[in-house]
């Protein structure tokens, strides 16, 4: 019952988050407080820490976690049922899905250490050879490359909006603008043990298409 109730709660995120930041960034609590006092957009989210038993770890560490919200759990659901359908297979629910699976995906999410979006260097997708941002090792040596996108304003080049950016960049490492990548949509919340950036709500959990779906198969057809 309860995945069922989560999965249906993860379907009603929409414009919440802002590009640019929030105007008060503070928040006194730690990142599993934020998550969890903020359960309209993160209460799958929350879910799936714990099931994943990283509870502990964003109550206590310092941590940078680009969190996705409950939009993308749902939509990776959902591709997973259709997909069990297909297959003439039963649907399946949030607690049906392993702690390792959702530990193996939530690591790629998560960075020692506490960075701010203004730590990051620029990157452009247009010129990555000038400005390639720079590719970091995630929670468990997951690799991301994560860059500040300078957006234009008003016709001029690179003076508005400073925005996070992660690419998985292991895709396809010849041609950079073929590998899948997301945008955050609220940066800088910063709990007492670390900082949140926010993505914006249509994400691939994971990146890569299918590969939930694929992973959490092999799951369940091992139980």
């Amino acid at each position: 019952m309860i995945g069922m109730v989560l999965l249906l709660q993860a379907c009603k995120k929409n414009d919440y988050y802002v590009d640019g930041g929030l105007a008060n960034p503070k928040y006194k609590g730690t990142i599993y407080d934020y998550l969890t006092e903020k359960s309209y957009y993160f209460d799958t989210i929350r879910y799936i820490v714990e099931k994943a038993g990283l509870k502990d770890m964003l109550s206590t560490d310092t941590v940078t976690f680009f969190a996705p919200t409950d939009d993308a759990i749902k939509d990776a659901m959902n591709l997973l049922n259709r997909t069990r359908y297909q297959n003439v297979e039963d649907s399946v629910y949030l607690p049906d899905i392993g702690p390792e699976v959702w530990r193996r995906f939530l690591g790629m999410y998560i960075m020692k250490g506490k960075r701010l979006a203004a730590s990051f260097p620029r990157m452009n997708p247009d010129n990555i050879a000038a400005y390639p941002g720079i590719n970091y090792v995630m929670l468990d040596g997951y690799i991301l490359n994560i860059g500040l996108i300078y957006e234009n304003y008003k016709g001029v080049e690179a003076v508005g909006a400073r925005i996070l950016n992660l690419t998985d960049v292991t895709y396809d490492p010849a041609v950079f603008r073929n590998n899948p990548s997301i945008r955050v949509a609220s940066s800088d919340i910063q709990p007492v043990n670390g900082v949140i950036h926010a993505l914006k709500n249509k994400h691939v959990f994971g990146f890569r298409e299918g590969e939930f779906v694929r992973v959490a198969q092999d799951y369940l057809r091992s139980k």
